[in-house]
């Protein structure tokens, strides 16, 4: 009897023992991954890592030697404070160094997560750092000063391209670049001394050659203004000569037509009055002459038998 309950107890105590067992390594078993998380595989005895698989959202049976080494789902933030970079000189100022504040978010690539463990590890987020602050520095110096407030939108965009690429040249990175920003343009007093030195000698210069292209204007605008007088008075003086030469013209036409007149009108009546010798021509023609000049009064009377007339003065 007393051996009997001795294996009756001592089954009652392994079996409470395996069951306290697989209480406890039941959940050491068992490993999670939370949405915001990608997992690999890790021996917990010797710290080897499965990249072959990748494992997302979930709880998976893995033994209580194995654990999940994770690395982030979600978008991860980088800021980049104070980044030194120096601008391209352009046509009208020189190159100037200065701070640009980059504000970007990334995420790992699922399924190179394996990839991004063996060849970088937990290193990854200085290595992205790096080549971001390289990849900006390197782009900085095709983008003028003044682009950077003038042409925010271009430059951004030229800079995440620079950044996207060199996150892509080998070995790559793994990642993806979501949102980029340029945050604050920090520039040093001497450089915004410089940059102000720069400026005002360019409106100097700009002055100088608005004053030249002004006289030049003017003295342009005075040489077409003599040459319109100049054709002017020409054209007055020409228009003046035609016209007295047309008057003269006209006035000698005019006396043409007179005199002509006058002859015919002379010869008829002395031919209805019967005149006919030259002494009587001569003598109506004198009569006539005379009675036109206004200073005169001409009164004829019977004439005597010496045929004289006599005038006096009005």
């Amino acid at each position: 009897m007393p051996r009997y309950l001795l294996l009756q107890v001592t089954a009652c105590c392994s079996i409470l023992g395996l069951f306290i067992f697989l209480l406890i390594l039941l959940p050491l078993s068992f490993s999670y991954i939370d949405y915001y998380d990608y997992g690999l595989e890790q021996r917990k005895s010797t710290g080897k890592v499965n990249t072959d698989r990748v494992y997302n959202v979930g709880r998976y049976w893995l033994g209580p030697d194995k654990k999940f080494l994770k690395y982030p789902a979600d978008q991860q933030i980088l800021f980049l404070d104070e980044v030194s970079v120096f601008s391209d000189g352009g046509k009208d100022s020189v190159g100037l160094t200065f701070l640009v504040d980059i504000y970007l978010t990334y995420a790992i690539n699922e399924q190179e997560v394996g990839e991004l463990h063996r060849e970088l590890a937990k290193s990854y987020r200085s290595v992205i750092e790096s080549r971001t602050n390289d990849a900006i520095k390197n782009s900085a110096i095709t983008i003028t000063f003044s682009d950077y407030f003038e042409n925010r939108k271009t430059v951004e965009a030229q800079f995440r391209e620079a950044v996207q690429a060199r996150w892509n040249s080998n070995p790559q990175l793994h990642v993806t670049l979501d949102q980029f920003h340029i945050g604050r343009i920090r520039i040093p007093k001497t450089v915004a001394t410089k940059q102000l030195e720069a400026l005002v000698q360019n409106e100097r210069t700009a002055k100088e050659q608005y004053l030249q292209d002004a006289r030049l204007e003017r003295e342009k605008t005075a040489v077409q203004v003599n040459t319109i007088n100049l054709q002017t008075d020409q054209l007055l003086r020409n228009t003046k000569a035609q016209a007295a030469l047309i008057v003269a013209n006209a006035n000698a036409k005019s006396e043409e037509i007179k005199l002509s007149a006058l002859n015919n009108g002379t010869r008829d009546l002395l031919q209805s009055i019967g005149i006919k010798s030259q002494n009587e021509t001569i003598a109506y023609t004198y009569i006539r002459n005379l009675q036109n000049r206004e200073n005169l009064n001409l009164m004829v009377s019977y004439l005597s038998d010496e045929n004289i007339v006599k005038t006096s003065a009005s």
